[in-house]
This record gives structure tokens, C-alpha cells and sequence, in this order.
């Protein structure tokens, strides 16, 4: 069981910190080395404990859902009580090989009001982002930017590059930005990840309600009524994941209502979508796919998450370097490559074989030097080399050495920088 004891709000306002208690088996989940906290521009000192609570509670209560214990709390706000209720049902319907046991108990729900017409979105500057942003721009909402999520708290460099595009995008001026700090990561330990079968804990089950949550207390600040997050994947796409319209629609607090928006497009979709927007209102576009840390431009151009949005840029008969890469004639080559290398997964099965079909319903495309040349490295993926090649990286699958791996590398701490190393 873990039970809040006190909510402590420092830093003139604008950080939470939480006294907490953790009895029997659910200790083992807490990193006492880093405990949960978040950080906001604004001052939240005046925000009801009981919508305080909502960070705290939306990180750790999937972990006490699978790991079979209780989170127990003084308040909270009552429709976000009645959301998590629903929301653990909504989780045992994608997780059927898993018993869901644990649940919250608060000694008093409390019905907060909530004054406010404004619109927030998450914006990460990805092509799932500014798809969501180009169809709800109407609305000016918020951009919030969450770091620790994407970008770790310490990549102070890489943070303070993002927060520079953010505020020279020419698109994106009329916006008001508003960037939050958690450890949303690392307040746990490796002991969350082998609750599921495969490692994965942050994308098929936290981040969702994790970053929707840690906009709770700047909501009641600012007066959002509405919040946007962009969705990953599509209804095509049958994997367990932690943010879909089911689950996200599901969380709510006071007087916000969340919105997943985008499940009916397909990621190419959402490039088609992008490319069309810049061409027809002639704006410099700059998409920020890539966090790799091997990155040293706008994106490292030189990994898969990259070679997907190039692929589908060209395929609109955009120059990829007008959104933010850094290519030339080379690129097939170095797809094929990387592919080949490196690891699939289904997620990426899907958005290849989009890809493929794009090429092959598609006669233009953008041509860096050599038209003829080109064209017919485009016709091995028309023709599904590359599919055919991830589609036997995942018949030899399992799953089993990812996971030995991982729990090597949290026990013996050692090995991950002997690894890396070698491997840079």
C-alpha cells in the first residue's frame, strides 16, 4: 500500500513534492533515491489538494493496479475518482492475461468547480503533434511541453534547443507556451517494468494518463477546458498501449474533458496532412521527430523514428530538408541499412507497410539527384523488401532476451556503460 501523507508545495508555488509511505510489497516499486515531484511556470499554490493530488496519483496508480496493491489518499477530486475507476476497467479490457487488483481509496471525494473556456494540447513538435495542432489551431490552444518525458531532465542542452524552436516557430507564435518538469521516468524501479511480460511499462501503460494528469493543477490555473493529446496509432493497429481514445477519453477532473484526437488517421495520414498545410499556406515547417542521443541537428536523420516521416515527406514530393532533416540521395541506402540492423517491432510493421502502400499509390515524389536512380531503389519498398525484412525480425522474436538484458542493466549498473562505450 502506498499512502499519500502530505502534499508540500515550494519553490514560490510552483513545485509539488509528496510525503508518502510505502508498506510491504509495494516498496520495492519506490525509488527512494528519487522521489516523485513536478515543477510548473505558474503559481499553483492556490489549487485544491485535492486537484494537487491528480500527478501523484496518475503515475502511481496503473503500478498499484498491476502490482496488486492500494494507493490511499485524504481527497480528491470526485470526477477524477469516478475516472480511475473506469479507466482500470478499460485497462483490464487491453490486458486480459493480467488480474487488475488494486485500486484508490481517499477518505473524501471532493466536487470541485472549475471555471475556465480555454483549450490546452501536449506538444511534443512530432508529426502526431502538429497533426493534432493543425486541426485544433482554431481553438489557440496552450502548447504544454512536458520534460522528462521525451527529453530527460538532465539533457539540459537538448531542452533548452526545444524550448528554442518552440519559441521561434513562426507557426506556433499566437500559442502560449507552458512547460512542466517531472520525473515522471524515474521515480520508480526497474522492479514497474517486469510487471508486464514484455518491458514497455512507459509506452503500453503509463504515459497516457501520465501526462494528462500532470496538466491538472495548471488546468484549474489557467481555465482549460479542453485537452488535446495526440494519438500514436490507429484502430488498424490491435496493440496494448497506454493512451487511446477509450483510456484517455476516460480521465477526467472538475471541469476538463480530454480529447484523443487523430485514432482515424494513419501516421502517413498525418504526414499527408502536414506536407498538404505547408504547401498550401507556404510556412516553414520544422518537425522534431528524433530524440536520439546521437543527434546533433534538428533531428539526427539517421534512425528509423527519421527515415519514416523522410520516406513519407517524399513521398508528398516534399524536400525533407525543408522540414527539419538533413538528407540527400543516400537515404534509401540508409534505410535499408538501418532496418536490416536494427530491432521491429509491431508499431513499426504497421507504419512501413503504410509506407509501402503510399509509394506504390503514388507516382511523384521528390528527387534529390538522379530520378531514374532513385525510382528504383523506391521500387524495392514498393515491392515490400523492407517489410519482408521486419516481418522475419519479429517471427524470431521473443521478447525473452530484451527482458534478460533490461534486468541485467538495472542490477549491475556497471554494464550500461561498458555497453555504451563500446557501442558509440
Amino acid at each position: 500500500m502506498i499512502t499519500l501523507n502530505e502534499i508540500l508545495v515550494t519553490d514560490n508555488g510552483k513545485r509539488i513534492d509528496y510525503a508518502f509511505t510505502a508498506i510491504s510489497d509495494a516498496s520495492k516499486f519506490v525509488n527512494e533515491d528519487e522521489k516523485f515531484y513536478i515543477e510548473y511556470l505558474e503559481n499553483i499554490a492556490s489549487v485544491p489538494k485535492s486537484i494537487l493530488a491528480i500527478p501523484f496519483i496518475s503515475n502511481w496508480l496503473p503500478v498499484a493496479w498491476f502490482a496488486g496493491f492500494d494507493i490511499v489518499v485524504d481527497e480528491i477530486d470526485s470526477k477524477f475518482y469516478d475516472s480511475m475507476m473506469a479507466l482500470r476497467d478499460e485497462f483490464a479490457k487491453q490486458f486480459p492475461d493480467y488480474d487488475l487488483k488494486g485500486s484508490l481509496k481517499a477518505n473524501t471525494l471532493v466536487e470541485n468547480e472549475c471555471i475556465g473556456e480555454k483549450s490546452a494540447m501536449l506538444f511534443s513538435g512530432g508529426v502526431d503533434a502538429y497533426a493534432t495542432y493543425i486541426r485544433v489551431r482554431d481553438k489557440k490552444p496552450d502548447l504544454v511541453t512536458i520534460l522528462g518525458a521525451d527529453i530527460e531532465i538532465g539533457d539540459i542542452e537538448q531542452w533548452e534547443r526545444f524550448k528554442t524552436f518552440m519559441e521561434s516557430e513562426e507557426l506556433l507564435s499566437k500559442n502560449e507556451k507552458q512547460y512542466i518538469t517531472t520525473n515522471v521516468r524515474n521515480f520508480y524501479t526497474y522492479h514497474v517494468e517486469l510487471l508486464l511480460k514484455d518491458i514497455g511499462w512507459w509506452g503500453k501503460v503509463q504515459h497516457g494518463l501520465s501526462l494528462i494528469g500532470s496538466l491538472a493543477p495548471l488546468s484549474f490555473i489557467k481555465g482549460y477546458k479542453s485537452v488535446y493529446i495526440a494519438s500514436s496509432y490507429t484502430k488498424e493497429i490491435q496493440i496494448a498501449w497506454g493512451s487511446t481514445p477509450k483510456t484517455d477519453e476516460t480521465i477526467r477532473w472538475c471541469g476538463t474533458q480530454v480529447f484523443h484526437d487523430g485514432y482515424e488517421l494513419k501516421r502517413q495520414d498525418k504526414v499527408d496532412l502536414i506536407a498538404t498545410f505547408a504547401k498550401t499556406n507556404k510556412v516553414p515547417f520544422r518537425l522534431r521527430v528524433c530524440y536520439s542521443e546521437l543527434r546533433t541537428d534538428f533531428n539526427c536523420s539517421n534512425c528509423e523514428k527519421c527515415f519514416r516521416t523522410i520516406l513519407g515527406i517524399l513521398l508528398n514530393n516534399e524536400d525533407p530538408n525543408s522540414y527539419g532533416f538533413v538528407v540527400d540521395e543516400t537515404i534509401y541506402d540508409k534505410i535499408f541499412a538501418i532496418i536490416s540492423q536494427g530491432g521491429a517491432s509491431r508499431g513499426m510493421q504497421y507504419f512501413w507497410l503504410e509506407l509501402k502502400n503510399k509509394a506504390n499509390e503514388t507516382d511523384t515524389f521528390f528527387v534529390f539527384k538522379d530520378k531514374a536512380l532513385e525510382s528504383a531503389k523506391l521500387d524495392r519498398i514498393r515491392n515490400g523488401e523492407l517489410n519482408s525484412i521486419i516481418e522475419a525480425k519479429l517471427k524470431d522474436k521473443t521478447g525473452i532476451m530484451d527482458k534478460v538484458r533490461f534486468i541485467a542493466r538495472n542490477r549491475f549498473p556497471w554494464l550500461r556503460t561498458i555497453y555504451r562505450k563500446i557501442r558509440y
